[in-house]
């Protein structure tokens, strides 16, 4: 998770700048402090929402990657590759002539 410099609040920021922790909070995710380290995150629920779909979307695109990945190392192993871009255009016009 990254946090933007401005993101950081000490937590007594919480009871001394409300308004202005609250409304950082309303479009981003902010990191509290205490004692200088980090401590919490606090941001709005939509916001919350909007981290998971992005960490959720993320991590099934990283395993599709994976999954093709695995796909070609297994064609390639098994001999299922051509070679060359003449090689290349007659298989891309035999596969599309078997699916039309």
């Amino acid at each position: 998770m990254v946090f933007e410099p401005a993101s950081v609040y000490p937590i007594s920021a919480l009871q001394k700048n409300q308004r202005e922790v609250r409304e950082a909070a309303k479009s981003k995710l902010l990191r509290i402090t205490e004692n200088g380290a980090s401590a919490y995150v606090f941001c709005s629920e939509e916001v919350l929402e909007q981290t998971i779909e992005r960490a959720v979307a993320k991590a099934l695109y990283e395993r599709e990657c994976l999954e093709a990945y695995e796909r070609g190392e297994s064609d390639i192993r098994e001999g299922r590759y051509v070679e060359g871009v003449d090689a290349l255009k007659s298989a891309v016009s035999a596969r599309r002539a078997r699916v039309a």
